[in-house]
């Protein structure tokens, strides 16, 4: 039974795990470890581990309460969740957005007696592109600003654009939601923060690692900073890290340092990327999910700018195209009532609108 649950909940890093072991019967025996970018999975960690702890002391919670407190209809209650979740991404990640804000509001909505899916749809949609204007707002970001080297304007240059774009559809699709008044209880609106000075050393440790991202401070220091302060303060939160996603990453490094050392493939590989980087960037994103097609990918271009590109804006798309949409199709099958069909029509119209929108706008206009 375990084993089935760790295939169902970590699909992704299993096979990835499996194909870095499958590669290293096809190449010398050589220092593996050497592959892994050992700065990402440390920021990452750290990362990870700050936001559980602003988890574990209701910090979310909080804000998602308050966002909805002078909600007065339907209409402003969706645009309060969606732009939350659209901008927090960007410092906390989609990943954590969607498992902050999701499950609350389904909560909301059974509570005012409203289908919560074009709402929970459209949040996915936010946290997928507002977490797409930061380095450190997703995975793949991280991880293409870091072996990039690209300088932080550069960056906020490439990714301004298509933030704004998403931001002005995101406004269009809000407005199609119908106003209809309400009122939330005071249950709904309440929600107290469990330690003031634990979130204070939090913030400071978030801060600590925005430095490490951009190279001011050696993750090293960071890392031990982050380790001894969660330690001490709430071990707990040491399990709401997604070592899953640590595995992949370490996994596709492997993979992709093995596939580098075949020289067919690798030659196969960069004759077909060169010049194609934002077209095979999103299709892939399609078929195995952004992040691992950014890590596999990053190995065998230096393009960094349409790889970036087109594994943000290949997160919109198919449900697997992101593993974030995955945490809020797994949340909404899990309320009442939930039917697969409406969630999963819902989903792809407004996905392939962004994605066509955003695709076309790349293409003539940044690329």
């Amino acid at each position: 039974m375990k084993i089935k649950e760790l295939l169902k909940n970590e699909t992704v890093a299993v096979i990835a795990a499996a194909a870095a072991i499958i590669s290293c019967m096809f190449v010398p025996v050589t220092d593996y470890v050497k592959y892994i970018d050992a700065d990402i999975i440390g920021i990452l960690f750290c990362l990870m581990a700050v936001v559980g702890g602003f988890t574990e002391n209701n910090v979310f919670r909080k804000l998602s309460a308050a966002v909805i407190g002078k909600a007065k209809n339907t209409r402003l209650l969706a645009f309060s969740l969606i732009f939350t979740v659209f901008f927090i991404s960007m410092f906390i990640t989609n990943d954590v957005a969607l498992i902050a804000f999701v499950p609350f509001t389904l909560m909301v909505y059974e509570k005012i007696g409203k289908s919560p899916v074009y709402v929970i749809v459209l949040e996915t949609v936010a946290a997928n592109t507002g977490s797409a204007f930061t380095p450190f707002g997703n995975p793949q970001n991280l991880l293409l600003f870091a072996v990039s080297e690209m300088k932080a304007s550069e960056f906020f240059s490439l990714t301004l654009p298509i933030t704004l774009i998403s931001l002005f559809l995101l406004v269009i699709a809000v407005m199609l939601i119908k106003k209809e008044e309400l009122t939330l209880s005071e249950n709904d609106k309440e929600i107290k923060l469990s330690n003031t000075s634990y979130i204070a050393l939090y913030a400071i440790l978030f801060v600590l690692c925005i430095l490490s991202v951009f190279k001011v401070m050696s993750i090293i220091y960071v890392l031990a900073s982050v380790c001894v302060v969660v330690a001490i303060l709430q071990p707990n939160v040491f399990y709401k890290v997604d070592y899953g996603l640590l595995l992949t990453f370490a996994s596709f490094f492997i993979f992709v340092g093995n596939l580098k050392n075949i020289p067919e493939v690798s030659k196969f590989i960069i004759s077909a990327l060169n010049g194609h980087e934002f077209e095979c960037s999103l299709v892939l994103s399609q078929i195995i999910s952004n992040v691992p097609a950014a890590v596999m990918l990053s190995g065998f271009t230096e393009n960094y700018r349409e790889l970036i590109l087109g594994t943000d804006i290949g997160g919109l798309g198919t449900l697997i195209a992101s593993l974030a949409s995955l945490i809020t199709y797994k949340s909404y099958m899990k309320s009442e009532g939930a039917k697969a069909g409406k969630f999963m029509l819902t989903f792809t119209v407004t996905n392939v609108i962004f994605l066509a929108v955003l695709t076309v706008y790349a293409k003539i206009f940044i690329l």
